[in-house]
């Protein structure tokens, strides 16, 4: 902390008579592995059929009210297409079915390919753990 001072008056303390600390023992224990992050649930289309975690059911066969066989888009909160075969992510809610692209809006020109649904799981494939029933 000296500079350019031949004389010691007016020095700051710390120049005078520095002192450091000394160690007096152990240093602390580290700490344990962290816990494991919980298990996300599978999404749950209905009473018998489910998708990966992370991901959107979107009904492939439709008759009336019922949806008779489900399909799952490897997106969170996607935007099921209309030809039940692809979907669109959420930042890109409109389907262009013709083209297979999804568009931020409907007059945009720019958007992204569209995803292709895989066939979802009945429940027992997932497991039993984090099951959870739709009435």
């Amino acid at each position: 902390m000296e500079r350019n001072i031949a004389s010691p008056t007016g020095k700051c303390g710390i120049a005078i008579e520095p002192s450091y600390p000394i160690k007096k023992g152990q240093n602390p224990p580290n700490p344990g592995p962290s816990p494991p992050s919980p298990v996300k649930p599978p999404s749950v289309c209905d009473n018998y059929f489910s998708c990966p975690d992370s991901s959107t059911c979107c009904c492939i066969f439709e008759y009336g009210k019922y949806c008779f066989a489900w399909g799952c888009c490897p997106l969170e909160g996607a935007t099921c297409c209309d030809d039940h075969y692809s979907c669109c992510p959420h930042e890109y809610p409109v389907c262009n079915v013709n083209e297979g692209t999804c568009l931020i809006s409907k007059g945009n020109p720019f958007g992204v390919k569209a995803l292709r649904r895989t066939p979802a799981k009945p429940h027992w494939a997932h497991g039993t753990e984090g099951k959870n029933s739709v009435a």
